[in-house]
């Protein structure tokens, strides 16, 4: 997991060359600008799906992780808090979805919990269970795109 701002999304690149083309995007884009939907960066291996939703308390948001793709979580407009933790320290609640690359694991009261404002971001790997969409205080509509970055192997260009 990677928490960070706007103005140090290139410390980022040279992870791989999916990672980058979606952090240039995340660079240059005027996502405030933009409407809900899907937007291609490289066919199906970097993609954006910028959200409106709405936050709300922890309880009624759930764990969960992708396998073929990396999500950078980056927030347009008003504030949201997202909880990580390792996905081997869970017990999953719902088996590995291949369609929509997602499975949801339990509860078990642990987490990290960072506050995103608008220009922050996180970089959610695999291995990065995250529970999305917390409201800070109260609930509330945000803004976000979440950039899908297809995993590639060590050895992929």
């Amino acid at each position: 997991m990677i928490y960070d701002t706007k103005e140090n999304l290139q410390n980022y690149k040279g992870i791989s060359k999916n990672l980058d083309l979606a952090l240039d995007y995340l660079e240059r884009a005027d996502l405030s600008g933009m409407e809900a939907g899907r937007y291609e960066i490289d066919v199906s291996h970097v993609f954006a799906l910028v959200q409106a939703p709405q936050t709300r308390p922890q309880e009624q948001c759930r764990w969960e992780a992708h396998k073929k793709y990396i999500d950078i979580q980056y927030l347009i407009d008003g504030q949201e808090t997202i909880g990580f933790q390792k996905t081997e320290a869970m017990a999953v609640s719902e088996a590995y979805n291949a369609e929509k690359d997602l499975v949801f694991f339990r509860e078990n009261g642990e987490g990290f919990f960072p506050r995103l404002v608008p220009g922050s971001f996180v970089i959610c790997f695999p291995t990065d269970a995250h529970k999305p969409l917390i409201c800070t205080d109260e609930p509330q509509s945000i803004k976000k795109v979440v950039v899908k970055v297809e995993v590639q192997s060590p050895t992929s260009d």
